[in-house]
């Protein structure tokens, strides 16, 4: 029935009707126990294979063969001490499914199939992303059975709703199978224990976490993820994962012992001077990313979700860590340049958080082809629009996609992820309606979270009745959507900001996991008017060849003040124009003064039409194709006005 598979060094379970192959990496271990279960609910193994090192190791790897067993069979690892007594259950790294049964990991033998379908392959330059939380996305979503909120199958279900908002590609909070109870604080109003949400913790890199399936069984989870990318793909929209590769869920030296640690823990993490965890993450450990089993693991990973999940692309989270050395100095023989030239990685969506927490910051740096989220351009918007002085030179160069930090001209405007909000940090709703974070429900006594969020709540803190405050944050939610559609690079849109989405003032909710987080869908109606101008804005990118071209050399991009050739650079000015001179020339006019400014008009042999004046109330007005006949036109106070030339006969 089995056989040694010394030799072949197999890592996981590769399963087929003939045979199955199971191995274990482990520097600890001189005997391993591998036990077989009919179903992953089984009290009693079917098989106990004592594997001694002699016959079944080679290259730290035990491995073996064995024929006859069914997909859904379960198997168990576990190391054998020199006093023959076991360990725990091991959670296999590379199970492509695990079952928490009486205290114990199963790991789930799972039958694996190539993804055959064509993916939509779109451009960086035609990308418009949109980052959100499964769960959160549907878990309040009134029109879906109880079962379905907050899964795949849900997400499912609304992609109709994505696809007419006209975004692009979805990018996912993390999915991986992950540790969700590491965290000792209570809400303090419930009393209840907080478990991590966002899944930055995780522990099954080769499976789905059950919480997002119908099933709720991380072995049929996968099914219905895949059934999602393809449903996806059938809309033409792409799906990218938010990955967690710097760390994992085990903690620090007394956190939950999952696999890592019990098999190879000097191996997979990286250690200081005396003998503790390195934590260059923030939760307790550091992946030590420049050993080559390390590595391996990671590029199987990523193979194993683009090549048989069928997903288009990733975000590496802290990105910097997996370009760095044993003592965090940034080196090119990195894992990131391996997965830059990878000849399957290499061609899918690579994104960094180019960051990690200790501090090291290497926005910039990351080898091509990967895109980079830039904080520069989120802070030089939001000190923008709530009228922060000596900001026009970051907001031009934000404009054109030159960033201070992208250097490297060579690799495009659209080396740059642009984002004026993101999980982690205030929604653009609350960004608008909060001078302060409101982070009580955490448990650490409003402790957590960034403080420099650059937010303005326009008159009061919080929920208000007031119709000129309520207005004056709307018109800046379309200032900064305005500003994050119509820059060069590549957008990136926070889920929910369409809608007003609130978390109520709370700028780190990735412990909370109730409606004052869940996308509420009500505000698709009362919200209906900035929906409109989203979904409008980004119709009217997507219809200019500026945005969608990635040679720029037809284009000429000057800058003006109220006057004509005139720019106003000094650090008290709040206003600035934008002439891209080309076939269709455009003409964007940002003003964050309190006053109204009248810009003079660039010449032009065409008519120069009005699309967008973020200082109307109706949508009907704020976009509406004008002709504008005079050879000035005025900017009303914080306010984005937007023109392109025409021909006089396009109109009416």
């Amino acid at each position: 029935m089995y056989g040694s598979s010394v030799g072949q060094s197999v890592i996981g379970c590769h399963f087929t009707e003939m045979r199955t192959h199971l191995g274990v990496y482990t520097t600890i271990a001189s005997k391993m126990l591998l036990e077989i279960y009919e179903e992953a609910r089984s009290i009693v193994p079917i098989t106990k294979v004592i594997m001694d090192a002699a016959t079944y190791q080679k290259d730290n790897v035990f491995s073996i063969q064995i024929e006859g067993l069914k997909e859904g069979m379960a198997y168990v690892w576990r190391i054998v001490h020199e006093d023959y007594s076991y360990s725990p259950s091991i959670m296999d790294p590379y199970a492509k499914g695990t079952f928490f049964f009486q205290g114990e990991w199963r790991n789930i033998i799972k039958k694996t199939n190539r993804y055959h379908l064509p993916k939509p392959q779109i451009p960086w330059e035609e990308t418009i992303l949109y980052e959100m939380h499964v769960g959160h996305f549907t878990m309040n979503n009134k029109t879906l059975s109880n079962e379905k909120r907050g899964t795949f199958i849900g997400l499912m279900q609304q992609l109709p709703y994505l696809k007419q908002l006209g975004v692009t590609t979805l990018e996912l909070l993390p999915i991986f199978k992950w540790n969700a109870y590491t965290l000792k604080n209570r809400n303090p109003q419930t009393g209840e224990l907080l478990e991590d949400v966002w899944g930055y913790n995780p522990v099954g890199f080769f499976c789905v976490d059950e919480r997002f399936s119908v099933s709720k069984e991380s072995s049929k989870a996968i099914d219905e993820f895949k059934l999602l990318v393809e449903k996806a793909h059938e809309e033409g929209l792409e799906i990218i994962l938010d990955v967690v590769y710097n760390h994992t869920g085990e903690g620090g030296e007394d956190g939950t012992a999952f696999h890592f640690k019990y098999l190879a823990p000097k191996v997979y993490y990286k250690y200081n001077d005396k003998g503790q965890f390195l934590n260059c993450s923030g939760t307790g450990n550091t992946l030590n990313t420049n050993h080559s089993i390390v590595k391996k693991f990671i590029i199987d990973s990523l193979v194993y979700w683009s090549e048989e999940v069928g997903v288009d692309g990733f975000r590496f989270d802290l990105a910097s860590i997996l370009g760095q050395d044993e003592c965090g100095r940034w080196i090119k023989t990195s894992l990131l340049n391996e997965i830059a030239e990878h000849p399957l990685l290499g061609k899918v969506k690579l994104i960094s958080e180019s960051w990690d927490a200790k501090g090291s910051y290497d926005v910039g740096r990351m080898p091509y082809p990967f895109r980079e989220w830039s904080d520069y351009f989120r802070d030089t918007m939001r000190q923008f629009v709530k009228g922060d002085q000596g900001k026009i030179k970051a907001l031009a160069d934000c404009i054109q996609g030159k960033e201070v930090y992208f250097t490297d001209l060579t690799k495009g405007t659209s080396h740059m992820i642009h984002f004026i909000t993101a999980h982690d940090g205030f929604t653009m709703w609350d960004l608008l309606s909060y001078n302060d974070k409101h982070n009580e429900a955490n448990g650490e006594g409003n402790r957590d979270g960034h403080n420099a969020n650059y937010s303005y709540n326009w008159g009061v803190e919080g929920t208000t009745e007031d119709t000129n405050i309520l207005e004056a944050r709307k018109r800046g939610m379309r200032n900064l959507m305005c500003l994050l559609i119509l820059a060069q690079g590549v957008p990136m849109l926070l889920m929910g900001d369409e809608i007003g989405r609130t978390q109520g003032g709370n700028n780190n909710a990735f412990c909370q996991n109730n409606e004052s987080v869940w996308m509420d869908w009500e505000r698709v109606t009362t919200f209906k008017s900035q929906y409109l101008f989203v979904q409008r804005l980004i119709a009217l990118r997507k219809s200019l060849d500026y945005f969608k071209t990635a040679d720029k050399n037809n284009y000429k991009i000057s800058w003006h003040g109220i006057r004509y050739n005139q720019p106003d650079w000094s650090y008290y000015s709040k206003s600035i124009a934008c002439f891209i001179e080309g076939d269709q020339s455009l003409f964007l006019v940002a003003n964050s003064h309190y006053e109204s400014l009248r810009f003079e008009m660039p010449p032009s042999n065409k008519k120069w039409c009005r699309v967008i004046d973020t200082a109307y109330k109706e949508i009907e007005d704020i976009i509406n194709e004008e002709i504008i006949e005079e050879t000035n036109y005025e900017v009303k106070p914080y306010s984005i006005c937007f023109f392109k030339e025409i021909n006089h006969k396009k109109i009416g």
